[in-house]
This record gives C-alpha cells, sequence and structure tokens, in this order.
C-alpha cells in the first residue's frame, strides 16, 4: 500500500486547493479537527558564571579545591617556597596569599601603608613602609634578604649586607625607588596600597620565611605583629622599635637628658636674622650645651605634639661645643644649606608645642608657647625657665 504524507492544515484554515468559505460552514458529519496541542517549551539553560545550580556548585568546588591545596602546601613546604623573579616590571598583588608564620630569626615586624608624616625619610618626604625584626638571641646578617609583594613580583627588596642585633628592627620605605646601600636609608621598588596589599619576606635562599595579608588602614596607623601569628591595626606605632607599650610611651615622653635644647621661638618676625633670600622669617634657635660639637644628622623638629617627626635634619649638620643653630620655620622646607635650614611648617603666633627629637624619633626638648607678638621672642632662661622678651642678636 502506498503511502503518503497528508497535509497539516491548521486550525480553521480551509482545505488545500478549495476556495475558503464565506458564511458558516455546512455541517459535514464529522467532528471538526482539534488544534494539535503546542509542544512544551525548552527550559532555558542556566547562564555560565551565575548562582543557579550550573554556576554555583563549580565555583564552590573550585574554592574548596584552593583552600586544600592551600593546606596541603603548608604541610609539604613549611619553610615557604621559591621567589620568582619575573622580567616584567611588576606582577598585579594577588588578593590574598596563603599566610605563612615563620619560625626563623628575622621576621616581618610593622606595615604602614597610609603614611601622614609619623615617618619622614632623609629627603623629607612621608612614604609608606615596612619593618622587619630580629626576634632571636644573636646577631643576624640581612644580607640577601628580599621583600616582594607576591612570588613571581618583577620588582623585589634585596637587603644588603648589614647586621641587625637582637631585637633590632630595620625600616624600608615602599616609595618604587630602589635603594640599598649599607648603612644608607632603604627604600623599596614598589609601592603599597592603603586599601588592603600583600607583603612577603623571602631568606637569602629566596624562600618566602613569612608573610602577610594588610588590611585597609587609615593613615597613620600601623598593621603590628604582636606575636608569631597575631598581628592587629593599632595607633601606637614604633618605627625602628619592637612593638611594645613601652616602647610607644618611650617614644613619646620627652627624655630631657639631651645637650642640644631648643632655646629660643620667634613667631612673627618682621626685622630680626633675615633668610638667605633676605626675607624675613619665624624662626627657631637650637643650643648645644655639650663640650663638643653634637651632630644632628636625622634629627627632627615639629609643631604637632602627635607628629613628633616632622622635619627631619638632613646628614651632616652639626652645632659646635657651646654654639647655636638657627632653623627658619617658614614653610618652604630646604635643606641644601646648612647656614640656611628651612622646616616644612610654620609657627603659629596664637601658639603652639615645638618638639625636637633625636634620630630614633625619641622626644628630646619640647616647649609649649600661647600667644606671641610680632618681633617678641619666647627664651630659655637659666634652670629651664621660660619667657617672653626680645628676640637675640645671635
Amino acid at each position: 500500500m502506498t503511502q503518503y504524507n497528508r497535509p497539516v492544515r491548521r486550525p480553521g484554515a480551509a482545505p488545500t486547493g478549495r476556495p475558503a468559505p464565506t458564511g458558516r460552514p455546512a455541517p459535514t458529519g464529522r467532528p471538526a479537527p482539534r488544534p494539535a496541542a503546542p509542544r512544551p517549551a525548552r527550559p532555558a539553560a542556566p547562564r555560565s558564571g551565575g548562582f543557579l545550580p550550573g554556576g554555583f556548585w563549580p565555583l564552590l568546588a573550585l574554592c574548596a579545591v584552593i583552600i586544600a591545596v592551600g593546606v596541603v602546601l603548608q604541610y609539604l613546604m613549611p619553610d615557604g617556597f621559591q621567589l620568582r623573579q619575573d622580567r616584567e616590571q611588576d606582577v598585579p598583588v594577588s588578593a590574598a596569599v596563603s599566610e605563612i608564620h615563620g619560625s626563623g630569626p628575622v621576621r616581618l615586624n610593622e606595615i604602614m601603608t597610609s603614611n601622614g608624616g609619623v615617618l619622614v625619610d632623609s629627603e623629607g618626604e612621608s612614604p609608606d613602609w615596612a619593618e622587619v625584626a630580629n626576634v632571636s638571641d644573636r646577631a643576624v646578617n640581612l644580607e640577601g634578604y628580599m621583600l616582594a609583594r607576591n612570588a613571581k613580583a618583577g620588582s623585589v627588596f634585596v637587603f644588603p649586607a648589614m647586621t641587625l642585633e637582637p631585637n633590632g628592627c630595620a625600616v624600608v620605605y615602599a616609595d618604587g625607588e630602589m635603594r640599598s646601600a649599607a648603612g644608607e636609608e632603604l627604600h623599596a621598588p614598589f609601592r603599597l596600597s592603603s586599601g588592603g596589599d600583600v607583603l612577603m619576606l623571602f631568606n637569602d635562599a629566596k624562600v618566602a620565611v613569612d608573610t602577610v595579608n594588610i588590611p585597609a588602614m587609615p593613615a597613620n596607623s600601623a598593621f603590628a605583629r604582636r606575636d608569631r601569628d597575631k598581628w592587629e591595626v593599632t595607633d601606637e606605632v614604633t618605627p625602628g622599635e619592637m612593638n611594645t607599650a613601652e616602647n610607644y610611651a618611650a617614644m613619646n615622653r620627652v627624655s630631657g637628658t639631651s645637650d642640644v635644647q631648643l632655646a629660643e621661638l620667634v613667631a612673627s618676625n618682621t626685622k630680626y636674622h633675615p633668610d638667605e633670600g633676605g626675607v624675613f622669617q619665624d624662626y627657631i634657635v637650637l643650643r648645644n650645651n655639650a663640650a663638643s660639637a653634637a651632630d644632628l644628622s636625622g634629627w627632627y623638629l615639629s609643631d604637632d605634639p602627635a607628629l613628633t617627626r616632622k622635619w627631619r635634619f638632613p646628614k651632616g649638620v652639626s652645632i659646635p661645643a657651646g654654639g647655636t643653630l638657627r632653623v627658619f620655620a617658614s614653610g618652604l622646607d630646604r635643606t641644601g644649606d646648612p647656614a640656611y635650614l628651612h622646616t616644612n611648617f610654620r609657627l603659629s603666633s596664637e601658639g603652639e608645642t615645638v618638639t625636637l627629637s633625636d634620630a630614633s624619633g625619641r622626644p628630646m626638648d619640647q616647649v609649649a608657647y600661647d600667644l606671641l607678638k610680632t618681633d617678641t621672642a619666647y627664651l630659655r632662661g637659666a634652670g629651664d625657665t621660660w619667657s617672653i622678651g626680645t628676640p637675640t642678636e645671635q
């Protein structure tokens, strides 16, 4: 028997080849064919990477694998992992690293990612910084130790041959400029982000021995290590010192033991001691009461008791025995000529607190004054008493 395909009529359509009726269709004796039931629509496929079942479970599985790998690596490589230095200028920092809390003598100790004047470098800048500490009972040579922001960093800081004594600390400025000479200020060729970052310490075999995930921090706060595996954000910053309450108190307490003292302040000057350009500036006079010259290299002056390292003396500045040194408080920040030094702040005639700190940042002398009229001075007299008078001609 011959098989053939019957034409499919749409519901309500006229049979093929016949004209469509114009009135009510005549009964045929047979029931009208029912329209075919529509096919159910296929469900839409879940979008890749979404939170529907098709995308959520693979993501969860991936996270589980990453965590498992991190745990396994801690067991397989308890002494850390190798640094791989790529040729690229830099490699983006990952969101986080598996932290390694080293048991070696040298560890990361304190980190500041938004320095608003807590620590000033030799050029008068306030870059971010990181600090390593020797937590052992023996001296350690840091030569070959490295700081990097990840294990594939193209920019790393390499420590020079320098000895770190027990409980000693070394500060490295993170300002993007590599400076690594023994006995000089240390600068890393990378910067740190105040929004959160990663820092890693490698030993001289290029093995990571200490790592930390740095959280977002406000200005002038530090991420400080409290013990082997505990860190915290704090305002009690101690650059160059171990992180203890005693060191913080000592760094903010005026010792009063220095032979170099504040001797005179003029906060509104119109006719005394012009600067190198013939301009009359406010000024601060220091006196050396010792029988030998006093080296002020790296010492500090400040008009803010909360930021005692606001302006830094350049290298090579000294005061002869029994002599004085005038520093112009002009706000111009000039350190090129030792005879005409200018701070990066000005004095207020309405009153301020002036602090002199040594090279470690410990306040050596401090004085607060109230209103000073134009061309008057606040003078130190016998017995460390202060009074308002006429500026000296020294």
